[in-house]
């Protein structure tokens, strides 16, 4: 691990103050999403792929699918600690009208994909895992998908896919916020027992505290000498909105961006 504990909490606190920063300038943004996701990117980008500044165009490096779109906001600031984008880079990249020219080179640099319309993530994500299989290549892959995501058919077409072709080399985390647009999933249409239905269609399944370093890096140490031919799911339990209490599990603030007076608040409120 390259940071310790202390200093990941911290950087939770500092990416989430920056993601305010960027898109309170902005004017819009999904707060509550990027927020239940911030541990998560950071376990992922930060401590466990093969991921960093210097290798971003290499082929072997490890791809990252966004599946979940709505949360790619929460890169930005990740990227800019990271140094693969400057403060001024992003301040032309986010802004109506700016300079795409480095997002039209990369995409967006440092994963491969993020959707627009939720559900098509895991499938490509399957595809690169069953690409890197097919040409012998030792990278993996890693996908974040959203747990409302789940209702897409296409994503259980997707596991099927990767634990019938056994993709070892394919990790999802799901964050399970319990929480879509408009109501809690299982209300809407329940997804549990969520764990049991992956491992159904042949996945490792490992359970945890989607804020917890602890859990989330101990649920993926070891993860590139696994002995197992299965696909692995991390179901991250999360709260959307974490940080904030005031917007935390609350319906209808999928898309909420505060704005003057309540952006003033959502810096004071703030914890780290």
């Amino acid at each position: 691990m390259g940071q310790s504990y202390g200093e990941l909490y911290q950087k939770s606190y500092e990416m989430r103050k920056r993601f305010l920063e960027i898109f309170t300038g902005l004017g819009y943004g999904h707060l509550t999403t990027a927020f239940s996701e911030t541990e998560i990117l950071i376990s992922l980008l930060s401590e466990t792929m093969d991921f960093h500044a210097g290798n971003v165009k290499d082929k072997n490096r490890d791809r990252l699918v966004l599946s979940k779109g709505h949360g790619a906001g929460m890169l930005f600031p990740i990227f800019e600690d990271l140094g693969i984008l400057s403060k001024e880079e992003i301040e032309e990249l986010i802004k109506p009208g700016g300079d795409f020219t480095k997002t039209r080179e990369l995409f967006y640099p440092g994963f491969e994909f993020y959707g627009g319309s939720l559900g098509i993530g895991l499938g490509m994500a399957a595809g690169l895992a069953m690409g890197a299989k097919l040409n012998r290549e030792n990278w993996m892959t890693f996908c974040l998908l959203g747990d409302a995501e789940c209702y897409e058919g296409a994503i259980w077409e997707a596991m099927l896919f990767a634990g019938h072709n056994r993709l070892n080399n394919l990790v999802v985390v799901v964050d399970r916020n319990y929480l879509g647009c408009s109501d809690f999933t299982e209300n809407m249409c329940e997804l549990e027992p969520f764990e049991e239905k992956w491992k159904s269609c042949n996945w490792d399944t490992r359970a945890v505290d989607g804020h917890s370093y602890e859990e989330l890096l101990g649920a993926l140490e070891g993860i590139r000498s696994r002995r197992t031919s299965k696909p692995l799911c991390v179901i991250a339990d999360t709260v959307k909105g974490k940080g904030l209490d005031y917007l935390s599990n609350q319906p209808l603030m999928h898309g909420f961006m505060p704005k003057g007076e309540e952006a003033r608040a959502a810096y004071e409120n703030l914890k780290g």
